[in-house]
């Protein structure tokens, strides 16, 4: 909650209020005692214009002033402790507790009025209590929080990133800042022009001054505080968090992006995360949908591509797999072997063999440039010229992932063959690898997904627009042809390969799984469970990436039904 206390000593000078009132010459020490309710910091709203950040509440700001009539404190005590629906015990030691201006709050938490509450309590005049509206930052269940990221205290980065502004008294060591996240990404744009502030005027006795009630300052701007427009579908994006919830996600992230141009639809991340309770140490802050992972069979998705595009291999060749390679200690998911299969069918029912038999045709660089033509080992996320900031980046913290290691001899065959499977050395982050997807559906088309539209003026005028563009500095795509081709062999995933579970969806959907073999940092054996793809297929308007991270090799898949639970809710909302 941003609510800061402060306490202002007015020096002994001449000093007249609007009402007359002569502070010297009355030998009074003016105290003002104020809570802020808005912070002024700009906030985020979806597509759709609904906030994101910034929940107004009605509450009820308590001062700590003396009153003279014992009996009639009593007696108004009474009286609120019953409009507050508490008992006076527990009104009267919140009261007595406070030393400076408090909003009402019961074991810390602050409480909400309800509009009945609200006109009692304005109706008894108290000049120690005034029902203001407050703005807090964060919602307890914050939707889209590690996109949105969070604020702090960062006295080193003020002073490294923030100089001009620390030395002219814009900020100072205790102000807040973004510290990961979109908040950290438009820092320079969020900060405010003041606050919103409540006082109340006391004598040094803490005796209202005559004339002078509780106000509330704020400053006048129409273009202060800045609306950041995200591309986020609110409503979306809270059924996909609930959606995690249900099937007890506790690591791994979830991708929509719009097919069309990229756009973020939604984005959620695990393990859950509170902005209003922040342990840097634990790292719940991270987004897991920009962090790279091994991506497993999803990857056989660029080998498919390079084989088909250097012409290495048909569609229709087959291949025999027997459960297990002879060289390499590579063996098949299926123990028992496919048997004789063919490339496009090795690519429905993800036979290990089948592909690291085609990476023996390819050189260790055609996979990994076949891999950047679809998007990836590189950042994908929005970056360009903002606001005089040639190199800005939208997404904070975006990893590139990797397909070989600095030091891996990418030509060695047991290497190629362990890449090409989406292992070893392969780190891919569910953002590239749902842009993946979108790619295809573009025929080749790398596009920069944005999580940011727009930024405009508080009173709606247009700061800047952050347009559609392509990723750049990358050799020219795939072919159209081979887009079409890889999106035809993932409707076959669903029709009668490794993702048949989802032809129960409401509507059709294609894609991939994958299954990666990993280690948590105790060195057991985990699984990190990926589906890709996208929906309807008739007319695609959604890619989505789903991960489940560091599972028991043994669990079952939870991949599947996350997918299929984030297709039927897009399928929903149309």
């Amino acid at each position: 909650m941003n609510i800061r206390l402060f306490w202002i000593q007015v020096a002994a000078s001449r000093n007249w209020t609007e009402h007359g009132i002569d502070l010297v010459e009355n030998s009074v020490i003016q105290r003002e005692k104020g809570i802020v309710l808005d912070s002024g910091r700009g906030d985020f709203y979806d597509r759709n214009g609904r906030s994101i950040t910034g929940l107004e509440t009605q509450v009820l700001t308590v001062f700590p002033i003396r009153n003279e009539k014992l009996e009639e404190g009593k007696e108004n005590n009474a009286k609120i402790a019953r409009i507050l629906q508490v008992s006076e015990s527990v009104w009267t030691q919140f009261v007595e507790s406070l030393k400076t201006p408090q909003v009402w709050a019961i074991d810390g938490k602050n409480i909400t009025l309800s509009e009945q509450q609200s006109a009692q309590i304005t109706a008894l005049r108290l000049p120690q209590l005034m029902v203001t509206s407050l703005k807090q930052r964060y919602n307890n269940e914050q939707t889209a929080s590690h996109v949105i990221g969070f604020v702090g205290q960062d006295p080193e980065r003020i002073t490294r990133q923030y100089t001009n502004q620390f030395h002219q008294g814009e900020l100072q060591l205790t102000s807040q800042i973004g510290g990961a996240g979109l908040e950290r990404s438009f820092e320079p744009w969020l900060q405010g022009i003041g606050a919103t502030s409540v006082s109340l005027f006391t004598d040094a006795a803490k005796r209202p001054l005559p004339g002078l009630d509780a106000r509330i300052v704020r400053p006048h701007n129409d273009y202060y505080p800045v609306k950041v427009m995200t591309t986020l579908d609110a409503a979306i994006q809270q059924k996909i968090e609930q959606a995690m919830a249900k099937l007890q996600i506790k690591e791994g992230a979830v991708v929509v992006l719009d097919a069309a141009n990229a756009d973020v639809i939604a984005m959620a991340s695990r393990p859950e995360f509170n902005p209003q309770h922040i342990d840097l140490q634990n790292g719940t802050w991270a987004n897991h949908a920009l962090k790279a992972a091994a991506p497993g069979s999803i990857f056989k998705t660029v080998t498919a591509a390079a084989a088909l595009e250097e012409n290495v291999a048909r569609a229709d060749e087959t291949f025999e797999c027997n459960g297990a390679l002879g060289k390499y200690g590579l063996t098949c998911w299926n123990k028992e072997g496919h048997g004789r299969i063919s490339f496009r069918e090795g690519y429905a029912k993800s036979c290990n063999i089948v592909f690291a038999k085609i990476a023996d045709r390819l050189k260790g660089a055609a996979i990994e440039d076949y891999a950047n033509k679809l998007g990836l080992n590189v950042s994908v996320g929005w970056q360009g010229n903002f606001m005089q900031d040639s190199n800005f980046r939208e997404f904070d913290a975006e990893e590139k992932g990797q397909i070989f290691a600095e030091s891996t001899p990418m030509e060695d065959g047991g290497v190629k063959a362990q890449s090409a499977i989406g292992q070893r050395d392969v780190m891919v982050t569910p953002l590239q690898a749902a842009n993946m997807v979108v790619t295809l559906l573009q025929q080749g088309k790398v596009l920069s997904p944005r999580v940011v539209k727009e930024v405009r003026f508080q009173n709606g005028r247009l700061m800047e627009a952050f347009d559609q563009k392509s990723v750049e500095g990358l050799s020219k795509g795939i072919s159209s042809g081979t887009a079409k081709r890889l999106l035809s062999w993932m409707n076959d995933v669903v029709d009668h390969g490794t993702g048949s579970t989802l032809r129960s969806a409401k509507w059709s959907v294609a894609g991939k799984s994958g299954t990666a073999q990993v280690a948590d940092k105790e060195g057991i054996a985990r699984v990190n469970q990926w589906f890709i793809g996208y929906g309807p297929v008739e007319q695609p308007k959604y890619a989505v990436a789903v991960m489940v991270q560091n599972m028991p090799e043994t669990a079952a898949n939870k991949s599947l039904p996350l997918f299929k639970e984030v297709m039927d809710i897009l399928a929903t909302v149309q």
